[in-house]
């Protein structure tokens, strides 16, 4: 285990889920230690989550393979990636996903860095902000819940900023109203939708590049999605800073 890693980056690294770690670990709690070994499915699959910015070529140098590979591997006719897209990867050199007695040391997802021209602080790939955001890439959406297992949009949005040490407000109503205005939209800011009428009832985190990461209920898991979509935009209802900054 390093500092960072959670149940959900483990699973999704090895291909495996989050309850079956914690059946083989014995585990009562989602809290993780840095150095704590665990156990691992013998035969587990290893996959990745394309996060923004991944290529085909990075991830062959990140896992030790080749495009050529990968593309056979997942069957792909095209080198090009989605976000949130999941692809198989290459099994260990010893031939199989680490077992009894191994650590899980997951490769967080790298965020791409600023373009020519762009603001530097737009996808820091220092950020710790997308570091986090990342993470929870494709966790289970639940209206209400507010656990590691399954969350609606603003327990998602708590989450992420309490893994930084910021406490937010629980609901959307709430985080809409304790928060500032952010005119000029910068990552790290918070936008807000009314799709049920005037009041707003989701959230999301601004990451740049006009996208934002939310928990959504039509995709019913955490995705990134362009804030520029033509529904997001009718329900767009603006966006609150929040005032202790993430990683500063």
């Amino acid at each position: 285990m390093e500092r960072g890693d959670t149940l959900f980056s483990i699973a999704r690294r090895y291909g495996t889920t989050v309850e079956e770690l914690m059946r083989l670990n014995g585990l009562e709690s989602f809290l993780l230690q840095p150095g704590q070994v665990l156990r691992l499915p013998g035969q587990a699959e290893r996959v990745h989550v394309v996060a923004p910015g991944d290529t085909l070529f990075s991830l062959a140098r990140r896992y030790g393979s080749t495009v050529e590979e990968l593309m056979r591997l997942n069957g792909l006719s095209s080198p090009e990636l989605k976000v949130g897209q999941v692809l198989r990867l290459p099994g260990a050199a010893s031939g199989q996903a680490p077992g009894l007695g191994e650590e899980a040391r997951p490769a967080p997802p790298a965020p791409p860095g600023p373009s020519p021209g762009e603001p530097k602080e737009d996808y820091d790939p220092e950020s710790p902000l997308l570091q986090v955001v990342l993470r929870y890439l494709g966790v289970p959406y639940k209206y209400g819940a507010n656990s590691p297992l399954s969350l609606d949009c603003s327990a998602f949005v708590a989450q992420v900023y309490a893994e930084l040490g910021v406490a937010l407000p629980r609901t959307t109503r709430e985080q809409f109203q304790a928060l500032p205005a952010a005119e000029a939209l910068r990552p790290g800011d918070l936008v807000f939708f009314s799709f049920g009428g005037r009041e707003v009832d989701h959230v999301g985190i601004y990451l740049g590049r006009a996208l934002f990461a939310h928990a959504s209920s039509y995709g019913s898991r955490v995705v990134i999605e362009s804030l520029e979509a033509p529904h997001y935009q009718r329900a767009y209802r603006g966006a609150r800073r929040v005032v202790q900054e993430a990683g500063k």
